[in-house]
């Protein structure tokens, strides 16, 4: 199945997820804030949460495994010796590279996701307080943030933490390697030498319309990064209109994701103190002529991204993260609540806890069931209905993620108008 990604709500045809494994225990209290966590999780709650997540998506689409992909490409004497030559190089321990390259294919994936312990070769070995050469990668069940799919090619993330940087370095070389998700076509590769302040992650670019991205300036991606991906897209020729959202770099609003995203064709899920009245932050509508080569003809400002939608003819129903009041609010986008990933048009996951912004999707017109009842088959979706399927996760959101996240949709089918049951 070929890449094909034109939007944030089409119907699913095949995703990636990560489930998480050892990586998770492979970091203690002391080492947690090194990896971007602020504090450490139970691996077995973990597991037992995301195994909701992969059940439904299994049900309603093709759903493959980072592991899996990784281990099908490590066959490759070529791309194995990329990775491990890149990783190497990265961290700075080539003395690990002839054992590395003698594993097998899937002891080898596991062991970059899980992490290489260190060996003590020098005194700076030595007093370095972490046990690993190329550190475990706990956050890489959150798929979303270190590719991203638009059309029918990627774009790899320039990570803002080095903690998460191998995760870009695994996810080229299944996407340079791997038969099922292969592409030619890098609209900006964050894993070779980019120059300083070049930053861009998943999570801050959403794809309204095939003519349409939206991308968020935030703590995450950088304002130099956007301006080189837009001209990279709007080089291809489909894309000329982006919006760029500025978002204050605050812990809890690291991505653009955490407080907007799409439900349906005339519906999205905000976080109203930061996108809607007196208090948004502002959006930019960026416009680019593709004739003889990409050119930002104008640039449009918006008090708030709502009335920048508005202006380029797609006009949205916002839902309020947390429902109308501003301690429900805060509490439930610092727990993902804004952070929901669709399926299908009008067909979404989020986490169960928030439930006041369960409350407002009710109110909205969403059927809520409960992911166990759809995994066991008691409660099937009809095609048409919109519904809104919540999961446990209360221990997978305090890695700073919610569905969206932890998925990266690598083909959606063409969104059309629906009747909704």
């Amino acid at each position: 199945m070929a890449l094909s990604v034109h939007s944030e709500i089409g119907k699913l045809e095949m995703v990636l997820v990560h489930t998480p494994a050892s990586e998770v225990e492979n970091m203690t209290p002391d080492s947690a804030s090194d990896v971007l966590y602020d504090d450490i999780l139970n691996l077995p709650l973990a597991a037992k949460e995301h195994a909701q997540l992969t059940g439904v998506l299994q049900q309603v689409s093709k759903t493959v495994q980072l592991k899996d992909l990784l281990s099908d490409v490590l066959q490759s004497a070529e791309a194995k010796n990329s990775v491990v030559s890149a990783l190497t190089t990265l961290y700075r321990c080539p003395e690990h590279a002839d054992h590395m390259l003698a594993l097998s294919a899937p002891a080898l994936a596991a062991q970059l996701i899980e992490g290489t312990r260190k060996r003590i070769s020098s005194l700076e070995r030595f007093l370095d307080k972490s046990p690993y050469a190329i550190p475990p990668l706990p956050n890489a069940f959150f798929t979303r943030d270190a590719t991203m799919c638009v059309s029918d090619g990627v774009i790899i993330g320039s990570m803002a933490h080095p903690a998460r940087v191998a995760e870009s370095v695994l996810l080229k070389a299944i996407f340079r390697h791997h038969p099922k998700v292969h592409t030619d076509r890098f609209f900006f590769d964050g894993t070779v030498d980019t120059p300083a302040g070049i930053t861009i992650e998943g999570g801050d670019l959403l794809i309204l319309r095939k003519d349409l991205i939206m991308i968020g300036y935030s703590e995450r991606t950088s304002v130099r990064a956007i301006d080189l991906l837009m001209k990279s897209i709007a080089a291809e020729g489909a894309v000329q209109n982006f919006i760029v959202v500025e978002i204050p770099q605050r812990r809890a609003s690291i991505h653009l994701d955490m407080l907007f995203t799409m439900v349906d064709v005339d519906k999205c899920v905000v976080y109203p103190p930061m996108l809607e009245g007196s208090t948004a932050t502002p959006a930019y509508h960026c416009v680019f002529s593709d004739e003889p080569e990409p050119v930002m003809v104008s640039v449009t400002e918006h008090p708030h991204v709502l009335g920048a939608l508005d202006a380029v003819g797609m006009p949205l129903e916002p839902i309020a993260c947390g429902g109308p009041d501003r301690f429900h609010q805060e509490r439930e986008q610092w727990a993902s609540g804004a952070n929901f990933f669709a399926f299908a048009p009008g067909q979404i996951m989020g986490y169960a806890h928030n439930v006041h912004t369960i409350e407002a999707m009710a109110q909205a017109g969403f059927n809520v069931v409960h992911a166990k009842n759809v995994v066991d088959g008691s409660r099937p979706i009809a095609p048409t209905e919109r519904i809104l399927v919540t999961m446990d996760g209360s221990e997978l959101s305090r890695g700073g993620g919610g569905c969206r996240c932890m998925t990266l949709p690598l083909s959606r089918a063409a969104v059309e108008s629906r009747s909704v049951v």
